[in-house]
């Protein structure tokens, strides 16, 4: 009875580490969800204005993972032109973060580090 109630606490937290961990999508920084299209920052992207990106417009469909790869020297920060889509946040050199398309329109983003002229267009289909 002694090991049930030592035992109870660490098998709750467990069990709700596993339920968090579950219910956190894949939008942060990659995981195991395959993207449909991957948008890469190039290096030496900072004053490449739309060529900073590669492919710097780009189509998906409603519903597709869109992963935005660092492959500049220094970090970036990527959000939407208008709205709250699409924004792949804070990229650290070499990594990368994932976004789901969720409605369809043409989507501007560009990188919000002082002195970026870095922009580009998500074309997200029906």
């Amino acid at each position: 009875m002694k090991l049930l109630r030592h035992l109870a606490p660490a098998a709750l937290l467990i069990l709700g580490t596993l339920l968090v961990a579950g219910c956190s999508g894949d939008d942060d920084n990659g995981g195991t969800v395959t993207p449909n299209s991957i948008i890469t920052i190039v290096p030496g992207a900072f004053d490449d204005g739309m060529m900073a990106f590669s492919p710097p417009i780009d189509t998906v469909h409603v519903g597709n993972v869109v992963r935005m790869n660092n492959g500049d020297s220094i970090a970036h920060n990527i959000q939407a032109d208008t709205g709250s889509f699409p924004v792949w946040g804070s990229l650290p050199q070499g990594t990368g973060a994932n976004v789901t398309a969720s409605a369809a329109g043409t989507f501007g983003y560009h990188c919000i580090v002082n002195g970026h002229t870095m922009s580009g267009t998500l074309v997200v289909l029906p």
